[in-house]
């Protein structure tokens, strides 16, 4: 009997510290942007960036225990982040990779931090690129010409340690210098560069969109070329075009698109599977009473030979059905593109969500609510195989971007003022979305209220992160489950919500981290959860 009770002892102690192992120690809540990251050798890093202490890192090990913590000690950048951009954070060749971008004299310049994946301790600090001046006239000319401000971005290889920072000199005069792709090697060093011309050289205007790495061998990147009224007349064309090893120039193919759009934009998602990008394309945007309806597109690309398939619009049929007779909704789902991910059978999930803008006293954007999602799951040739609709109800100032969760995956944070409140709320109310084998996943924040609801009731507008707490919906054998992701909670006030903008999912662990606030004490903690 003393044996079994013994065995009964060490078998709860073990849950026990395995529970604690799950969970880091407290810390004071973040004030400013946070991304995590898990590497390969299940280090995980927490990032902050804030505004009058520089960038904080955090380095827990595999036991989840706390190596590392304290301010980078930067020598460029020091603790000048009033105005800033992250444009990516990685691991690379085992270290944690910050692409940030800052401006010196009004000139927008990159930066590449590399901090130790062993100890937490910064290796290197440097000014890797970076673009013309920014006069007065143009940003005039951004404002009023739908034209692009000046950016530098970064897209990496999913598959290997090679990357590609991209310098989109959308202002230039010279249309031959607008796009320039730089393609690294894990050390670091370029291995090749070049700019981007469209065919032709036949429009004033050309838009970079999104890229693709693969190894060594090339980069694809997408982009949009086209002339304004004053330049030649509304006329426009999308390409991709692909940098091979050793050249110089691209190779580019013409997609089937020939109207003229305002506001085109893209992602590239790399289908391992089936080895095709799968390219998602909003053309078109229009406001009716506030509500945004976008017009998206769907196209997949050989990445090697750049031959192009049927492209494709998603099936809302199964979406529609669920959505006014179960959730008794009177009109059809439309919603933005908040995020896409490839799972492990090659298929794409997509999650939209209604979006509805709230303008001020002025012309300008006060908010914008967040309304019902759908998750829809397609084949790479665009069949639909499964929908998810559930309901949601969020305000959050500012305006929100779509493939926010895209954006937020890879580390972005766009470059704004401070005063921005509804930049934090990305973070905050951001749904992530991951695709394990067994399942799918969406995790975001609700209020107690809403989840004891039933899907055809009148949900409660969520407007303060503090009145929330963190929720778990897994799709499972085509059906959906939700529940509390910590537990249910004790009472009304016992809600703890999540950074859910900030979380990393490491498909190798089939480890989910996420960092949790008690609103109450203002405490913050990591915990890594294990998906199916």
């Amino acid at each position: 009997m003393k044996k079994i009770i013994l065995l009964l002892i060490c078998l709860l102690s073990l849950q026990v510290f395995s529970q604690k192992q799950d969970k880091s120690v407290a810390f004071d809540e973040p004030e400013g942007w946070t991304k995590l990251l898990q590497l390969k050798n299940n280090n995980t890093f927490f990032v902050e960036y804030t505004k009058k202490e520089g960038i904080n890192v955090m380095l827990f090990d595999a036991t989840r225990k706390k190596i590392s913590n304290g301010k980078l000690p930067l020598t460029i950048i020091q603790d000048k982040l009033s105005y800033y951009a992250v444009c990516g954070v990685y691991e690379i060749a085992g270290d944690l990779v910050i692409f940030y971008q800052t401006s010196e004299d009004k000139t927008p310049i990159m930066v590449r931090i590399i901090v130790d994946g062993k100890t937490g301790k910064l290796k290197a600090e440097e000014k890797i690129a970076e673009l013309n001046k920014i006069t007065m006239g143009d940003a005039y000319g951004a404002a009023f010409g739908d034209i692009d401000m000046p950016d530098l971005q970064v897209a990496k290889d999913p598959e290997s340690d090679y990357y590609a920072v991209i310098r989109y000199n959308s202002l230039t005069h010279e249309t031959n210098e607008r796009i320039e792709i730089l393609h690294y090697n894990p050390q670091h060093k370029i291995i090749n560069k070049a700019f981007y011309i469209a065919p032709n050289n036949k429009y004033k205007y050309t838009k970079y969109l999104s890229a693709y790495v693969h190894k060594d061998d090339y980069v694809v990147i997408g982009a949009y070329a086209f002339n304004t009224k004053k330049s030649g007349g509304e006329e426009a064309r999308f390409y991709v075009a692909q940098l091979s090893k050793g050249k110089s120039s691209f190779v580019q193919k013409e997609l089937s698109y020939s109207d003229f759009y305002k506001g085109a934009r893209c992602v590239f998602n790399y289908n391992t599977v089936k080895d095709i990008i799968n390219m998602v394309i909003i053309t078109d945007a229009e406001i009716i009473k506030g509500n945004l309806n976008y017009d998206i597109v769907y196209q997949n690309i050989n990445p090697t030979n750049l031959q192009l398939e049927k492209p494709y619009k998603a099936d809302f049929t199964k979406v529609n059905e669920y959505y006014k007779n179960t959730m008794l909704r009177k009109d059809n789902f439309s919603g933005m593109v908040q995020g896409t991910i490839v799972d492990k059978s090659g298929n794409l999930l997509v999650i939209y969500q209604n979006t509805t803008l709230k303008y001020g006293n002025g012309s300008g954007i006060a908010g914008t609510f967040l309304g019902d999602v759908a998750l829809v799951t397609m084949s790479p040739e665009g069949k639909v195989l499964n929908t998810a609709v559930f309901p949601m109800d969020i305000y959050l100032s500012g305006k929100h971007a779509s493939f926010n969760c895209n954006g937020l995956r890879s580390g972005l944070r766009p470059a704004d003022t401070w005063q921005d409140g509804g930049l934090a709320n990305q973070q905050y109310f951001a749904l992530d979305v991951v695709a394990t084998e067994n399942a799918e996943y969406v995790f975001f924040n609700n209020s107690q209220e809403n989840m004891g609801l039933a899907d055809s009731d009148k949900t409660k507008t969520v407007k303060m992160i503090s009145l929330a707490t963190a929720v778990k919906y897994t799709l499972k054998k085509g059906a959906v489950k939700k529940e509390y992701l910590l537990g249910t909670p004790k009472d009304k006030k016992d809600n703890e919500f999540c950074n859910f903008g900030s979380s990393d999912y490491n498909a190798l662990t089939k480890t989910y981290v996420t960092q949790v606030t008690d609103p109450k004490t203002k405490k913050t903690s990591l915990i890594w959860l294990k998906l199916d």
